[in-house]
């Protein structure tokens, strides 16, 4: 098949060996994936963690701050764009969030995605004494933020008066290097976040949909596009995917049958456990590129590869890189 403008992401979740990042990042590049993302979480729900082998009761359970941590993959690569997918805006304060977003992009050379998203893991908020709102509300929230965040990267004074925030006469320098802003890809498939992507968005990353999910949606979300008065080619079509290559089938579909079981449906229902397996690119060579098509035959046009198994997470990436990238990128001539 002729494959035009696809991108391929590395994207690591939030229960990974933390301290060999750099490294991945530095590998990511150099195998040519297109861009390198990081989750936005202060922890996960212990199922997470106990499907990669971890025992949150002892402490397992590594969460690296992504816009920190995305500083340091800015400061080792040159090419590579860096994303986190997705912070949650209610989540935090979005005046320091611009600044920290315009430093990244500023230091880099203009190479952040900015992900955004209204949260989604309740018990993130509670445990650190931020409000859990309904998810209208988170909504509204991550709107109204974004607006702020969006008036200090592009005004030179940003004032505004809004339910939840207020900015009055704030410098922003320097702004960032992107203009007029980093694109704003927004994470989920809820109806409000797609309305808020036809609106605002330059991307749509929605968490492990099934080839079918994600040809339902985009098809409404290419109408809501057109509703708003954009054209549809002004979005990139992405999402993230679970991936592990091995030697065989068989071999790959040993090593991540408890992340079918515990973490591969977005639900962690059991009931979803066949459509869990859908969303995971697994096996051999053949089997991913194989894969990897469905997705592109029904319009995905960025696809993050997310390494599920820790401890080889960073083979993967070079499995990958080196053995089913290039036979993408050779479509693409």
């Amino acid at each position: 098949m002729k494959v035009e403008e696809v991108g391929f992401g590395v994207f690591i979740g939030g229960a990974t060996h933390v301290g060999v990042i750099p490294d991945m990042v530095v590998a990511a590049e150099r195998l040519g994936y297109d861009s390198f993302w990081v989750s936005d979480h202060l922890f996960l729900p212990s199922v997470f963690y106990e499907a990669v082998g971890m025992d949150p009761k002892k402490g397992e359970c590594p969460v690296l701050e992504a816009w920190t941590t995305l500083s340091a993959a800015a400061a080792v690569t040159k090419k590579v764009m860096l994303g986190v997918g997705v912070t949650p805006l209610p989540l935090r304060d979005p005046a320091i969030l611009a600044k920290q977003v315009a430093t990244i992009d500023y230091i880099s050379g203009g190479r952040v995605i900015f992900g955004a998203g209204a949260g989604w893991n309740r018990r993130e908020f509670e445990a650190y004494g931020i409000r859990w709102d309904s998810h209208p509300v988170r909504i509204a929230k991550m709107l109204e933020g974004l607006e702020v965040i969006k008036r200090l990267w592009t005004q030179p004074l940003a004032s505004f008066q809004g339910r939840y925030y207020k900015l009055r006469e704030a410098p922003l320098w320097p702004k960032p290097i992107q203009k007029p802003h980093p694109p704003i890809w927004f994470g989920g498939a809820s109806q409000s976040i797609m309305e808020a992507t036809a609106q605002y968005g330059d991307g749509w990353v929605p968490y492990c949909p099934t080839a079918g999910e994600f040809k339902e949606k985009f098809s409404k979300l290419e109408n809501m596009i057109e509703k708003a008065g954009r054209y549809v080619q002004e979005i990139v079509p992405a999402c993230v995917l679970l991936a592990h290559m091995a030697s065989d089938l068989n071999v790959a579909r040993a090593a991540i049958e408890s992340i079918i079981k515990l973490r591969g449906s977005r639900t962690l229902k059991s009931e979803r456990w066949e459509e869990a397996e859908e969303t995971i690119i697994y096996g051999g060579v053949d089997d991913c590129i194989s894969k990897i098509e469905e997705y592109l035959k029904i319009g995905v046009r960025h696809i993050l590869l997310e390494m599920i198994i820790p401890g080889e997470a960073s083979n993967c990436i070079k499995l990958f890189g080196e053995r089913v990238l290039p036979y993408f990128k050779q479509q693409r001539r």
